[in-house]
């Protein structure tokens, strides 16, 4: 049977060429999939190696802070008894009219002596909010404002109370995570300033 060479050269020629196109961009497809599925391996490597090394500091820093925390009670305590001594020293102030920017442990709280979310009005001299980093005079105000005057409150919330007092923070809403307002409050609600002040910086100051 003799071969119809223009009918090869209208289909046939046609089919080839599409078939070396299919063929062509299926190779690229493949080869382009191999190295995005290669770079992703990598990446997902390179992440679970910093989550590995994330949570090594992350117990590394928690160890380091159960080593200070011993020698940072010690100092508050040496710094609590030469307070005394001065107050009881001759020709000082007697000691609760003596001037002190450190805030002192508040109505007797201690890790476990729950004091209500919100309270109608103090139950004895407020603490200084403002004394916590992040916390500036509006928000303090909005704070008393809510019933809030003591670190010891602030200590003490569940999750469930971070969320039921952040939203009636109103324009402040997100600062008690964001600023670590819980941890900044136990550690001054239970005198604890020697470490405070090791973690959020020096108090009183910006």
């Amino acid at each position: 049977m003799p071969i119809d060479i223009t009918a090869l050269l209208t289909f046939g020629l046609p089919g080839l060429v599409i078939g070396l196109a299919l063929g062509w961009l299926l190779f690229r497809g493949t080869a382009k999939l191999e190295l995005v599925q290669a770079e992703h391996d990598q990446t997902a490597s390179r992440l679970a190696s910093a989550g590995a090394e994330i949570a090594q500091l992350e117990k590394d820093l928690a160890s380091a802070r159960d080593q200070v925390k011993p020698l940072a009670d010690e100092v508050d305590r040496l710094r609590r008894e030469k307070a005394a001594r001065k107050a009881a020293a001759p020709g000082t102030l007697p000691a609760d009219s003596a001037p002190s920017a450190a805030p002192t442990p508040g109505i007797g709280w201690k890790p476990g002596r729950k004091l209500p979310t919100f309270l109608e009005a103090p139950i004895g001299p407020t603490d200084d909010l403002s004394l916590l980093k992040g916390v500036g005079p509006r928000l303090a105000a909005r704070l008393r404002e809510i019933g809030i005057f003591y670190f010891a409150q602030i200590a003490d919330w569940s999750p469930e109370e971070v969320k039921l007092v952040d939203a009636k923070l109103d324009n402040f809403r997100g600062r008690i995570e964001k600023d670590h307002l819980l941890e900044q409050a136990k550690l001054l609600a239970s005198g604890r300033l020697t470490e405070y002040e090791a973690r959020f910086g020096k108090l009183g100051s910006d």
